[in-house]
């Protein structure tokens, strides 16, 4: 990233205040932004699609690229190397769902257990795989922080930083499973070796060490799945 300081003098168009920089320190308004130009125009709708000096298309290219690294530069506080996650999130389920509605996309049928409550989720779920993917990856937030804590690169990991820690996993599962949409195995696979190689690239364990910690992190939460399964069997 490239910062330089501009040491015009401007008019806060919002608040009035005069000021040098880049933005007005009194309301945080950018200096550039003024009367509603073709240049407006094309910042407002890159803004809402992503597009803009944080590039959703650039975060996803470092994602791809650089996953533990990038993931390391946001939550050690510097924000702005990187699209906001969640957002980026939601965005790209709008652009997969824009895609379905223009083009005919096979939809997959739900699996079939012979249990009504469960049957009914699975379906939720199956229509709502931006939420799904957050929510499988969130079941890692726990054991990652208990087994991760100590790590040699990223010490005293935090329970909020691995929140996004498992954002940025999800935007990859669900990226790869919106590509791969009739071979999730592949969809899986790559959802796997990427997180590997993010944890691998964040915390800086060797690659025994990160595997064994990952694969306590997946028992831990094919235990807690099967248990909400069992309970919602029982309830129904």
């Amino acid at each position: 990233m490239n910062y330089s300081m501009d040491e015009t003098e401007h008019v806060c168009n919002n608040c009035g205040h005069t000021f040098r920089g880049n933005y007005c320190p009194v309301c945080s308004q950018s200096a550039k932004h003024g009367r509603i130009s073709w240049l407006a125009l094309w910042q407002g709708i890159g803004q809402l699609w992503a597009i803009e000096s944080r590039s959703g298309l650039y975060t996803l290219w470092q994602l791809l690229w650089r996953p533990g690294y990038l993931v390391r530069d946001y939550i050690s506080g510097k924000r702005q190397v990187s699209y906001p996650p969640v957002k980026l999130l939601f965005i790209l389920a709008a652009v997969v769902a824009l895609i379905q509605l223009m083009f005919t996309v096979p939809v997959r049928e739900a699996t079939a257990t012979g249990y009504p409550h469960v049957d009914t989720a699975l379906a939720w779920l199956d229509t709502h795989e931006y939420i799904s993917a957050l929510l499988a990856s969130c079941l890692f937030i726990l054991p990652t922080w208990w087994l991760f804590r100590h790590a040699p690169q990223y010490p005293n990991h935090t329970i909020p930083e691995g929140f996004f820690l498992q954002v940025y996993i999800a935007i990859l599962s669900f990226l790869f499973s919106s590509v791969f949409t009739n071979v999730h195995g592949i969809a899986i696979a790559l959802t796997w070796a990427y997180t590997y190689a993010m944890y691998k690239q964040l915390f800086g364990y060797g690659y025994w060490g990160t595997l064994w910690r990952l694969m306590v992190c997946a028992l831990c939460c094919f235990v807690v799945l099967i248990g909400l399964v069992i309970f919602v069997m029982v309830i129904g």
